[in-house]
């Protein structure tokens, strides 16, 4: 039956609907009709993966359910990332280069060994405390069942260990030391704080405060038996 347009012309509801039609085919879909710089759209969906892989788990997550909460489509999420594993990269490549510019530089003059490391352990737990949830996915140990992956993260600890050991050197008399002494006190006291905080932001059984209190005893602890460097 024709309808009656307020100007008296006869219009179609056959011909409204397709116009109807016609628009919802050439409508964008909501919100991914704006247009974002390449590199701010890798972020989002960096973001969108990472929150994902800690629901559910890398293997348990879906691309579908990433890029619904990054808000693109498959085709669009694949030219950012070829793949699932491709975004786990992304993510432990970047949690890693904030960690070590976390901790990189040289050590403060100012500072005597005591106070170098409890600025450093409250450097690191800043990092933790900031990307929790980057912290936790770079040392899950589920992901080290990917070669690459595990290389990675190894190649992290490398770094981490390697500017302890610098740290180490700076304050300690190495005429009445050796690199080997040197060199697993460091391997130590990596492994030590990255498990102490990864117990602290995962468990919430002690305060920030605590832990690092507890950290800096414990370190303290370990490197008073080194021969001081003479001011």
């Amino acid at each position: 039956m024709p309808t009656v347009s307020k100007k008296g012309g006869n219009r179609s509801t056959a011909g409204t609907n397709g116009d109807v039609q016609a628009e919802s085919r050439n409508a964008a879909p909501k919100g991914r009709d704006k247009r974002v710089p390449a590199a701010e759209r890798r972020e989002i969906i960096l973001e969108a993966a990472l929150n994902t892989f800690m629901e559910y788990g890398y293997h348990g997550a879906r691309v579908n359910e990433i890029a619904r909460r990054a808000d693109v489509t498959r085709p669009i999420l694949y030219r950012h990332f070829p793949s699932k594993l491709s975004m786990l990269i992304a993510l432990v490549n970047r949690a890693g280069e904030n960690l070590i510019r976390a901790m990189s530089g040289p050590p403060d003059e100012d500072l005597d060994w005591r106070e170098s490391i409890r600025r450093d352990i409250h450097a690191y737990l800043d990092f933790v405390e900031r990307y929790g949830k980057a912290y936790t996915l770079l040392y899950s140990t589920g992901l080290c069942l990917d070669r690459e992956v595990s290389q990675r993260i190894s190649a992290i600890r490398k770094r981490m260990t390697q500017i302890v050991e610098e740290r180490i050197r700076h304050f300690t008399d190495m005429s009445r030391a050796t690199e080997e002494e040197v060199e697993a006190l460091a391997v130590m006291l990596v492994g030590m704080v990255e498990q102490a905080a990864n117990h602290w932001v995962n468990e919430k059984r002690v305060s920030r405060r605590a832990c690092e209190e507890y950290l800096v005893r414990a370190a303290t602890g370990v490197l008073s038996r080194l021969p001081p460097r003479e001011s």
